[in-house]
């Protein structure tokens, strides 16, 4: 496990990337604006139906200024964006990571959108699960949260085959790329032991 330094977070090494069956999942680089922007461009009208983000469509500069944002606050121990990427192809397959990470309390929320031609294959399953490992194992979490916006059922799915137990609903907490206001259920896990076989290791070594 690392050892967590909660007053200089900073310091903390974290082993990369994340390896499942199929996938690689690393944090955002240089370069990586224009795969990212072929995904989202490729999945636009799902991410600006479901995605707070997806108000417009951004350029390919947009999406790489982003990227370099993500990466340094990776770096910065602050928010831990994540892309993954199918390993027999290397094709860049979806978003996801731990956000809203508080190292005193250690809670962290899980989130991700996978571009249109890869759904269905159970790629945000896997990687889901390779991160509620990584974060209870190797981030020392209490807790993993996870959310979906209301009516969005294939992320439902997701979380339901992820294991995550249903904890509330934020009534009127979503706010959708429309404007609209909608319910946000919560999900939580306090461990991974429902993970125990899965198979995904860190930083090139078994875990």
């Amino acid at each position: 496990m690392t050892i967590i330094n909660t007053e200089k977070p900073i310091l903390i090494d974290l082993p990369m990337p994340i390896e499942t069956d199929r996938l690689i999942i690393r944090e955002p680089r240089f370069g990586d604006g224009p795969v990212v922007n072929e995904a989202k461009a490729e999945t636009w009208d799902m991410l600006h139906q479901w995605m707070p983000w997806a108000k417009e469509k951004s350029t390919v500069e947009d999406d790489e200024l982003t990227m370099r944002e993500m990466h340094v606050k990776f770096l910065q121990r602050i928010d831990f964006a994540m892309l993954a990427f199918e390993k027999e192809t290397g094709r860049f397959v979806g978003g996801t990571g731990l956000h809203r990470f508080d190292w005193h309390s250690r809670i962290i929320e899980i989130g991700y959108w996978y571009r249109k031609s890869v759904q269905g294959k159970g790629y945000a399953t896997e990687a889901t699960k390779a991160l509620i490992r990584y974060a209870f194992d190797v981030l020392d979490a209490n807790k993993v949260i996870i959310a979906h916006a209301q009516g969005n059922e294939a992320s439902k799915r997701v979380i339901e085959k992820a294991g995550f137990e249903f904890e509330y609903v934020a009534k009127k907490d979503a706010l959708l790329p429309n404007g609209e206001l909608v319910d946000h259920p919560f999900y939580c896990l306090f461990d991974a032991n429902h993970l125990r076989d899965f198979n995904v290791t860190w930083g090139g070594q078994n875990d």
